[in-house]
C-alpha cells in the first residue's frame, strides 16, 4: 500500500518531468481533443493519424488529460499508467486564465454542436498556439469559429 508521502513524492517527479517536457509548440503540430487522444488510447478508428501527430509533437491541455483519465476509469483501466506513458509523448499544456476566457467566448458559437469544456479548451489551447486542433467528434467540422479543425475519423 502506498503512503500519503510516497503518492506525493511521486506527484511531484511527475510534475517536474512535466515541467521538464513543456516546449514551445512547432509551427504545424496539432492540438489533441479527448476524443482523438482516446482513439489511439483505445485503438480506435483514427487511432494512426494521432500517432502519427503525436509523433510530430502533439500538445494537449489539461482539461483534455482529465476526460481521457475519467473514461478509462470508467472503462475500468488504471488512468495513471495509460496516462503517465502518453504524457512522455506529448506536450502538456496548462489551461490557464486566458485559456478559460477564449473556452468561455467559445460557448455561444459552438452550443448547437454540443461541445463541452473540455472541447472548447481544445479549441482555447489551438487558438493560443495559432495550431490545429485534432479530433474525432465529426461535430467539429461543421464550426466556423477561426480555429483550423481536423478530423481523425
Amino acid at each position: 500500500m502506498q503512503t500519503e508521502a510516497s503518492r506525493r513524492s511521486a506527484r511531484s517527479r511527475r510534475q517536474s518531468a512535466d515541467t521538464e517536457r513543456e516546449r514551445d509548440v512547432a509551427d504545424g503540430v496539432e492540438v489533441l481533443d479527448a476524443s482523438a487522444i482516446l482513439a489511439l488510447l483505445l485503438g480506435e478508428p483514427g487511432a494512426d493519424d494521432v500517432a502519427h501527430s503525436v509523433a510530430r509533437g502533439a500538445a494537449v491541455s489539461t482539461v483534455n488529460l482529465s476526460e481521457c483519465a475519467e473514461v478509462l476509469a470508467r472503462n475500468k483501466l488504471t488512468p495513471e499508467p495509460i496516462m503517465a506513458r502518453f504524457c512522455e509523448q506529448v506536450v502538456v499544456k496548462p489551461f490557464t486564465y486566458d485559456d478559460a476566457l477564449a473556452a468561455a467566448a467559445l460557448s455561444p458559437p459552438t452550443r448547437p454542436r454540443g461541445l463541452s469544456l473540455g472541447d472548447r479548451a481544445c479549441l482555447a489551447l489551438a487558438q493560443r498556439l495559432d495550431a490545429t486542433a485534432l479530433t474525432a467528434d465529426g461535430q467539429w467540422s461543421r464550426l466556423e469559429i477561426g480555429v483550423s479543425i481536423r478530423l481523425v475519423r
